[in-house]
């Protein structure tokens, strides 16, 4: 099932097998941006993906103007260190430490932090920014470097922008999605 506009923006979901000792759906899930498929390489579970949309930015839409028409590069940079407060660690063992944790902060304000960007070796996340009815959208894949911001092509940064009706419309269709 796709929700959206495969050659501007869509939310996927392919169910896989019904659990039935679960009583939902084994899926792939994912997104397209600009035509290009970002799917995960391990499956969710159709309810987990469905309340991720729910309590992600994609739901929660937050405008800034800066942030919606900053360069893409500067503003994936932006968003990681909004994200992940550690990111910009010298090495893995500095990205580790526990010193950088601020336990009143909102790292997801910006994020859509899908379920299905969670697992595997292939995993995709999104950062959702609005501003005046539109919404921009910067895709990225998740590395395996997060504190290495040397090589940006390793991410695969790609963008869109869409109206925030059209993104409502999508999130109110995969709430309200039931398979039989």
């Amino acid at each position: 099932m796709i929700f959206g506009n495969k050659n501007t923006f869509a939310l996927f979901i392919e169910p896989i097998v019904y659990i039935e000792s679960m009583q939902d759906y084994d899926c792939f899930c994912g997104f397209y941006i600009k035509g290009n498929k970002y799917s995960s390489e391990s499956t969710q579970m159709l309810y987990t993906q469905k309340e991720s949309v729910k309590v992600g930015a994609l739901c929660n839409v937050i405008d800034s103007e800066k942030y919606f028409f900053m360069d893409v590069k500067e503003c994936f940079k932006e968003m990681l260190s909004i994200r992940y407060l550690n990111f910009i660690a010298e090495n893995e063992a500095e990205y580790m430490a526990k010193e950088w944790i601020y336990y009143d902060y909102n790292e997801f304000i910006y994020s859509a932090n899908l379920e299905s960007s969670l697992f595997g070796e292939d995993r995709y996340d999104l950062f959702c920014i609005g501003y005046k009815g539109e919404v921009r959208l910067i895709s990225y894949k998740i590395a395996n470097t997060y504190f290495s911001l040397k090589d940006l092509k390793q991410y695969e940064i790609n963008e869109c922008f869409i109206k925030k009706n059209e993104l409502e419309k999508m999130v109110y269709e995969i709430e309200h999605t039931f398979l039989n």
